[in-house]
């Protein structure tokens, strides 16, 4: 299965209840994954996974990975809008 199904996968099993399975999918793919926009999506969307479920101090490091990566990225507007959400996400964090 190709990175953007995988991806699409997790969000199916967050939005369906099952966040544990999200998250390990999520784990799966940005490990599997080379620097890449859906790398950064997919660590911004296991961030705010880890950040709901009171799970600070991974959040915390998941999304500063994930701006750092972006940041080393070739911007677009794809991009841009990962990286104001997860410093939105970051400003949250505790």
């Amino acid at each position: 299965m190709d990175g953007g199904l995988r991806f699409r996968k997790a969000l199916m099993q967050a939005d369906r209840g099952n966040p544990e399975a999200a998250k390990a999918t999520l784990r799966n793919l940005t490990a599997e994954l080379e620097p890449s926009p859906l790398q950064v999506r997919a660590m911004v969307v296991l961030g705010d996974l880890l950040s709901s479920a009171s799970d600070h101090a991974a959040a915390r490091a998941v999304l500063s990975e994930a701006v750092t990566l972006a940041e080393s990225l070739d911007s677009d507007d794809l991009l841009a809008y990962e990286m104001t959400q997860a410093r939105a996400i970051l400003d949250r964090l505790p």
